[in-house]
Protein backbone atom coordinates (compact mmCIF):
# COMPACT_ATOMS: atom_id res chain seq x y z
CA UNK A 1 0.00 0.00 0.00
CA UNK A 2 1.16 3.48 -0.87
CA UNK A 3 2.41 6.20 1.80
CA UNK A 4 -0.86 8.15 0.65
CA UNK A 5 -3.40 5.48 0.71
CA UNK A 6 -2.29 4.20 4.37
CA UNK A 7 -2.07 7.46 5.49
CA UNK A 8 -5.96 8.32 3.94
CA UNK A 9 -6.57 5.02 5.96
CA UNK A 10 -5.27 5.76 9.44
CA UNK A 11 -7.13 9.23 9.15
CA UNK A 12 -10.15 8.02 8.68
CA UNK A 13 -9.73 5.25 11.21
CA UNK A 14 -8.80 7.89 13.96
CA UNK A 15 -12.58 8.92 13.88
CA UNK A 16 -13.71 5.87 15.42
CA UNK A 17 -11.38 6.20 18.24
CA UNK A 18 -11.62 10.66 19.00
CA UNK A 19 -13.54 10.23 21.49
CA UNK A 20 -11.08 8.50 23.96
CA UNK A 21 -8.70 10.74 22.89
CA UNK A 22 -7.27 13.43 25.47
CA UNK A 23 -6.95 16.99 24.18
CA UNK A 24 -3.12 16.82 24.05
CA UNK A 25 -3.62 13.54 21.32
CA UNK A 26 -6.16 15.17 19.07
CA UNK A 27 -4.21 18.52 19.03
CA UNK A 28 -1.12 15.98 17.80
CA UNK A 29 -3.31 14.45 15.33
CA UNK A 30 -4.54 17.68 14.23
CA UNK A 31 -1.33 19.16 13.40
CA UNK A 32 0.07 15.77 11.96
CA UNK A 33 -2.97 15.78 9.20
CA UNK A 34 -2.62 19.80 8.91
CA UNK A 35 1.45 19.26 8.41
CA UNK A 36 0.83 15.82 6.00
CA UNK A 37 -2.10 17.29 3.96
CA UNK A 38 -1.13 21.11 3.27
CA UNK A 39 2.35 21.60 4.78
CA UNK A 40 3.82 23.78 7.34
CA UNK A 41 1.40 25.51 8.90
CA UNK A 42 0.62 29.13 6.15
CA UNK A 43 -1.86 30.55 7.98
CA UNK A 44 -1.51 33.71 10.14
CA UNK A 45 -1.83 33.14 14.45
CA UNK A 46 -4.93 33.85 15.81
CA UNK A 47 -5.65 36.06 18.00
CA UNK A 48 -5.22 35.70 21.58
CA UNK A 49 -9.19 35.40 22.69
CA UNK A 50 -9.63 32.51 19.82
CA UNK A 51 -8.23 29.37 22.14
CA UNK A 52 -9.34 26.38 20.40
CA UNK A 53 -7.91 28.04 16.58
CA UNK A 54 -4.91 29.37 18.56
CA UNK A 55 -4.40 25.89 19.95
CA UNK A 56 -4.31 24.05 17.05
CA UNK A 57 -2.35 26.86 15.05
CA UNK A 58 0.50 26.24 17.68
CA UNK A 59 0.80 22.33 17.77
CA UNK A 60 0.61 22.48 13.57
CA UNK A 61 3.30 25.42 13.67
CA UNK A 62 5.37 23.48 15.82
CA UNK A 63 5.96 20.73 13.42
CA UNK A 64 8.06 24.16 11.95
CA UNK A 65 9.61 22.30 8.45
CA UNK A 66 8.69 18.97 8.69
CA UNK A 67 8.05 17.30 5.17
CA UNK A 68 4.68 16.01 4.17
CA UNK A 69 5.95 12.30 3.89
CA UNK A 70 7.31 12.42 7.44
CA UNK A 71 4.08 13.76 8.73
CA UNK A 72 2.01 11.28 7.10
CA UNK A 73 4.51 8.45 8.39
CA UNK A 74 4.57 9.86 12.04
CA UNK A 75 0.79 10.16 12.12
CA UNK A 76 0.70 6.53 11.28
CA UNK A 77 3.51 5.52 13.34
CA UNK A 78 1.15 7.07 15.77
CA UNK A 79 -2.17 5.65 15.47
CA UNK A 80 -0.26 2.46 15.60
CA UNK A 81 0.89 2.68 19.17
CA UNK A 82 -2.80 3.78 20.55
CA UNK A 83 -4.30 0.59 18.18
CA UNK A 84 -1.41 -1.96 16.84
CA UNK A 85 -4.64 -3.78 15.24
CA UNK A 86 -6.25 -0.89 13.22
CA UNK A 87 -5.48 -2.11 10.24
CA UNK A 88 -7.42 -4.97 10.91
CA UNK A 89 -10.55 -3.58 12.48
CA UNK A 90 -10.55 -0.09 9.99
CA UNK A 91 -13.80 -0.23 8.08
CA UNK A 92 -14.93 2.60 5.34
CA UNK A 93 -15.51 5.87 7.37
CA UNK A 94 -15.77 8.98 5.82
CA UNK A 95 -12.76 11.66 6.87
CA UNK A 96 -14.06 14.23 8.61
CA UNK A 97 -11.19 16.04 10.35
CA UNK A 98 -12.92 19.30 11.21
CA UNK A 99 -15.49 17.18 13.27
CA UNK A 100 -12.36 15.64 15.37
CA UNK A 101 -10.72 18.59 15.57
CA UNK A 102 -13.54 20.48 17.50
CA UNK A 103 -13.78 17.50 20.11
CA UNK A 104 -10.88 19.59 21.65
CA UNK A 105 -11.98 21.38 24.55
CA UNK A 106 -10.19 23.37 26.85
CA UNK A 107 -12.93 25.72 28.63
CA UNK A 108 -13.96 25.18 32.33
CA UNK A 109 -17.10 22.90 33.07
CA UNK A 110 -20.48 25.61 33.51
CA UNK A 111 -23.73 24.10 35.14
CA UNK A 112 -26.45 24.64 32.50
CA UNK A 113 -28.40 27.07 35.07
CA UNK A 114 -25.38 29.47 35.34
CA UNK A 115 -24.64 29.58 31.40
CA UNK A 116 -25.10 32.87 29.30
CA UNK A 117 -26.77 33.00 25.83
CA UNK A 118 -22.97 33.53 24.65
CA UNK A 119 -22.04 29.82 26.60
CA UNK A 120 -24.90 28.21 24.57
CA UNK A 121 -23.80 29.76 21.23
CA UNK A 122 -19.80 28.24 22.10
CA UNK A 123 -21.63 25.19 22.86
CA UNK A 124 -23.45 24.60 19.46
CA UNK A 125 -26.27 24.00 21.29
CA UNK A 126 -29.34 24.99 18.17
CA UNK A 127 -32.58 24.22 20.30
CA UNK A 128 -31.02 26.62 23.23
CA UNK A 129 -29.77 29.26 21.25
CA UNK A 130 -33.33 29.44 19.48
CA UNK A 131 -35.02 28.96 22.64
CA UNK A 132 -33.63 32.01 24.50
CA UNK A 133 -33.66 34.01 20.28
CA UNK A 134 -37.25 33.39 20.41
CA UNK A 135 -37.84 35.11 23.96
CA UNK A 136 -35.08 37.92 23.48
CA UNK A 137 -34.98 38.63 20.36
CA UNK A 138 -31.65 41.52 21.53
CA UNK A 139 -29.41 38.42 22.54
CA UNK A 140 -28.41 38.59 18.88
CA UNK A 141 -25.89 41.35 19.85
CA UNK A 142 -25.06 39.97 23.30
CA UNK A 143 -21.33 42.12 23.33
CA UNK A 144 -18.62 39.59 25.66
CA UNK A 145 -16.05 41.47 27.88
CA UNK A 146 -13.74 40.89 24.74
CA UNK A 147 -16.16 42.73 22.07
CA UNK A 148 -16.79 39.86 20.41
CA UNK A 149 -20.80 39.22 18.84
CA UNK A 150 -22.47 35.52 19.29
CA UNK A 151 -21.86 35.69 15.54
CA UNK A 152 -17.81 35.45 15.72
CA UNK A 153 -18.00 32.97 18.61
CA UNK A 154 -20.11 30.62 15.87
CA UNK A 155 -17.78 31.45 12.93
CA UNK A 156 -15.08 31.09 15.28
CA UNK A 157 -16.64 27.36 16.18
CA UNK A 158 -18.03 26.38 12.96
CA UNK A 159 -21.57 26.64 13.93
CA UNK A 160 -23.08 27.46 10.44
CA UNK A 161 -27.10 26.63 11.65
CA UNK A 162 -26.64 28.56 14.84
CA UNK A 163 -24.62 31.20 12.40
CA UNK A 164 -28.23 30.48 10.40
CA UNK A 165 -30.32 31.23 13.77
CA UNK A 166 -28.69 34.49 14.37
CA UNK A 167 -28.51 35.89 10.80
CA UNK A 168 -32.68 34.98 10.57
CA UNK A 169 -32.61 37.53 13.79
CA UNK A 170 -31.07 40.67 12.15
CA UNK A 171 -27.42 39.47 13.14
CA UNK A 172 -24.86 41.80 10.87
CA UNK A 173 -22.83 39.18 8.85
CA UNK A 174 -19.99 42.18 8.54
CA UNK A 175 -19.79 43.14 11.89
CA UNK A 176 -15.98 43.43 13.05
CA UNK A 177 -15.01 42.97 16.47
CA UNK A 178 -11.80 45.42 18.00
CA UNK A 179 -8.86 44.24 15.39
CA UNK A 180 -11.15 44.52 12.49
CA UNK A 181 -12.20 40.84 12.52
CA UNK A 182 -15.45 39.82 11.23
CA UNK A 183 -17.31 36.57 11.17
CA UNK A 184 -15.80 35.55 7.78
CA UNK A 185 -12.37 36.25 9.12
CA UNK A 186 -12.96 34.05 11.97
CA UNK A 187 -14.15 31.48 9.90
CA UNK A 188 -11.36 31.46 7.25
CA UNK A 189 -8.55 31.27 9.49
CA UNK A 190 -10.32 28.06 11.61
CA UNK A 191 -10.50 26.59 7.90
CA UNK A 192 -15.31 25.85 8.40
CA UNK A 193 -15.79 25.69 5.15
CA UNK A 194 -19.27 25.43 5.22
CA UNK A 195 -19.03 28.00 6.99
CA UNK A 196 -17.55 30.85 4.55
CA UNK A 197 -19.51 29.74 2.19
CA UNK A 198 -22.68 30.45 4.14
CA UNK A 199 -21.12 33.95 5.13
CA UNK A 200 -20.21 34.59 1.19
CA UNK A 201 -23.49 33.43 0.45
CA UNK A 202 -25.89 36.10 2.63
CA UNK A 203 -23.41 39.29 1.79
CA UNK A 204 -20.15 38.84 3.79
CA UNK A 205 -17.47 41.21 2.34
CA UNK A 206 -13.87 40.48 1.69
CA UNK A 207 -13.55 43.71 4.05
CA UNK A 208 -9.90 43.96 5.74
CA UNK A 209 -8.94 44.14 9.34
CA UNK A 210 -6.95 46.47 10.92
CA UNK A 211 -3.57 44.55 9.68
CA UNK A 212 -4.50 44.57 5.93
CA UNK A 213 -5.67 41.46 5.82
CA UNK A 214 -8.76 39.88 3.96
CA UNK A 215 -10.44 36.58 5.18
CA UNK A 216 -8.65 35.20 1.76
CA UNK A 217 -5.19 35.99 2.91
CA UNK A 218 -5.90 34.25 6.05
CA UNK A 219 -7.67 31.23 4.80
CA UNK A 220 -5.39 27.87 3.81
CA UNK A 221 -4.60 26.85 0.25
CA UNK A 222 -7.67 24.44 0.59
CA UNK A 223 -10.23 27.30 0.96
CA UNK A 224 -8.64 30.22 -0.79
CA UNK A 225 -10.63 29.12 -4.25
CA UNK A 226 -14.04 29.96 -2.45
CA UNK A 227 -12.94 33.56 -2.06
CA UNK A 228 -14.22 34.63 -6.09
CA UNK A 229 -12.17 38.58 -5.26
Amino acid sequence: MSREKLFDKAAQHLQSLASELNPTELLKFYALYKQATVGPCNISKPNWYQVEARQKWEAWKNLNDMSQDVAMNKYVQELSKLDPNWEEDTKSESNSWVAVSRLINTEEEINDIDKTFLDWVKEGHEEKVQELLDKEPRLVNAMDTEGLLPIHWAADRGYVRIIEQLVKKGADVNCQDEDGQSPLHYAASCGHIDVVKYLLSVGAQPMKDNSGMTPKDIADEQLKHIFKY
